[in-house]
């Protein structure tokens, strides 16, 4: 049953704030949100085939070689779907999966994936990301697939869905997926396994078989060819901030973003991703739970940061990150020191200096205060020390092309909120010089 930065890469032009009258936005206060450092500006490497139009894309590394994406599109029907997926290479990231369980222990139970993934914590594993995994009884917490953890099977097939399908990793780290005859021959070589609900794509193509229109909340797992693992979350049932997806559309979403198998994990309300925010130690949700808080699941994944954090400054964490700004506005740009790891530290107390990748956008003081002259386009904010850029971010500068319901940028925003001025789909944040006011 379904329940219901260290060194970037980013793409994106955003920003944000509420209309109310132009008096407001000309005394508006700076808005600066949590954010990561950027490493390069490109173009998107998102392609959706059901999208009119992409809006968004942030890459933020969470740790070396885990790589979180989170995207935002238009179909082609017009609704907007907030998507996140998290991607690693076993064999080219210091990262390794592990399943989580409730109170890190064997017993069957539920507990949000919050409380699993500080459980693994408290048991001395550096966990940096969790999204939830199986489907289970919601009364009992009795999961609908296999559970191996940490090479141990602590829940055995359920005689009534001998058919159901698992994934996981081996001693190896290499992903390994199937049926139920798979996971037996094989069972003396996985580490990790946790059940999936159906297989949406197989041989590259797709293959799910479920066509019902229902729209909600998806998770999702891929193998690509190359046998990078990544997971899906596309949030749902938050209209207008993101429509939800049907299975069907979940099967063409994986293929297009490389899967050449792909499994469907419960969705709805279980829906729940955690990762770790560049230049903080806990784990935050970054996606918007359909029900409005976290539900407490059967089981999930976690990604498990080998690198122990040695202390010393490798890059820096930059806020306000990847943000839209009206013309002429003052930007103030902080920055959060990280190891080699992603683990925070102190900054160095001398020999950082800020400078721009383009100073036709205006300038930048010594304190990270960047203050736009107008001219509109994307600028990068730059941190330098010993010679390299260590941290960066981009700031677009537009004028806005449309209003619409705060709610399309702001999920738990009332029905009352009002309205707030986008660009190109992304929000803007509405400041000004205040020589201009």
């Amino acid at each position: 049953m379904e329940g219901d930065q260290f060194m970037n890469i980013s793409r994106k032009s955003k920003v944000q704030k509420r209309i109310v009258s132009a008096a407001v936005i000309c005394l508006a206060a700076m808005q600066i949100t949590a954010a990561n450092p950027v490493q390069a500006l490109g173009a998107p490497d998102i392609t959706v085939s059901t999208a009119s139009s992409l809006v968004d894309e942030i890459k933020t590394t969470i740790a070396p070689g885990l790589t979180q994406k989170e995207f935002i599109y238009t179909d082609q029907a017009g609704k907007r779907l907030t998507c996140f997926t998290m991607e690693y290479n076993p064999q080219m990231a210091s990262v390794t999966l592990s399943a989580g369980t409730p109170h890190d222990g064997t017993k069957i139970g539920l507990a949000t994936v919050r409380d699993q993934a500080s459980a693994s914590v408290h048991s001395g594993k550096q966990v940096v990301a969790a999204i939830n995994a199986d489907m289970y009884n919601m009364s009992t917490g009795d999961p609908w697939g296999v559970v191996v953890k940490d090479g141990t099977e602590i829940h055995s097939y359920a005689p009534v869905r001998t058919w159901w399908k698992f994934f996981g990793v081996k001693k190896d780290g290499s992903p390994i997926y199937g049926d139920r005859q798979t996971y037996e021959a094989n069972k003396g070589m996985i580490q990790q396994a946790l059940g999936i609900h159906s297989v949406l794509v197989d041989g590259g193509a797709v293959v799910n078989t479920d066509l019902t229109a229902t729209l909600a909340p998806r998770n999702a797992v891929g193998v690509r060819s190359d046998n990078s693992i990544f997971f899906l979350l596309a949030d749902g049932r938050k209209d207008p901030y993101s429509h939800g997806l049907t299975l069907e559309q979940t099967a063409q979403l994986m293929k297009d973003l490389g899967a050449v198998w792909a499994g469907n994990l419960d969705g709805g309300g279980s829906s729940t991703l955690m990762t770790r925010t560049p230049g903080e130690t806990a784990l935050t949700v970054k996606n918007h739970p359909s029900d409005g808080w976290e539900r407490a699941v059967a089981n999930s994944w976690l990604f498990i940061a080998n690198p122990k954090p040695d202390g010393v400054f490798d890059s820096a964490a930059l806020t306000p990150y990847d943000k839209t700004y009206s013309p002429k506005s003052i930007v103030p740009i902080t920055a959060k020191g990280l190891d080699f790891s992603g683990a925070p530290t102190a900054l160095p107390k001398s020999g950082l200096s800020w400078a721009l990748s383009d100073y036709s956008f205006g300038s930048i003081d010594q304190n990270g205060v960047f203050s736009s002259n107008g001219q509109e386009g994307q600028v990068q904010a730059q941190l330098w020390y010993s010679g390299r850029i260590v941290g960066s971010t981009y700031v677009e500068i537009a004028t806005p092309d449309n209003y619409v319901s705060v709610g399309t940028v702001t999920p738990t925003a009332g029905k009352n909120a009002g309205l707030t001025a986008t660009y190109q789909g992304r929000e803007v944040i509405l400041t000004m010089n205040k020589s201009d006011w």
